[in-house]
């Protein structure tokens, strides 16, 4: 089989006069062997936790911040946090099979995880 995993991405900005008009990219991929996604909803306080994805060597991994209020970050090493999803967003991005750690900010946040190996 072939494009079993399909990443489309984008953006579109409008405030007064800025206006990126919007930009969007798919790109199809082929899935090896297919394992379920995993883990799917996680509860993530506000102390480091490592986000587990069972016998899954994540590659592409899509995440949705469930919270109204509050932001998560993320990093592949521990204490080391270089992405932030705030309340309400979601994001895609290529695992390379490393760790990956969450931190909530100022009360536990649900956010729901899908990782795919590739």
């Amino acid at each position: 089989m072939a494009d079993e995993i399909r990443v489309t991405t984008g953006i579109q900005v409008s405030n007064g006069s800025l206006l990126v008009p919007a930009i969007s990219s798919t790109k199809n991929y082929n899935q090896a062997n297919p394992i379920a996604p995993a883990p799917g909803g996680v509860n993530v306080g506000t102390g480091e936790e490592t986000i587990s994805f069972g016998d899954i060597t994540p590659g592409w991994t899509y995440i949705t911040n469930l919270d109204t209020t509050n932001y998560v970050e993320f990093g592949f090493s521990t204490g080391v946090y270089g992405m932030r999803l705030p309340a309400g967003s979601s994001m895609v991005f290529k695992m390379n099979g490393a760790s990956l750690f969450a931190r909530a900010n100022t009360a536990a946040v649900e956010i729901y995880v899908q990782g795919v190996n590739d």
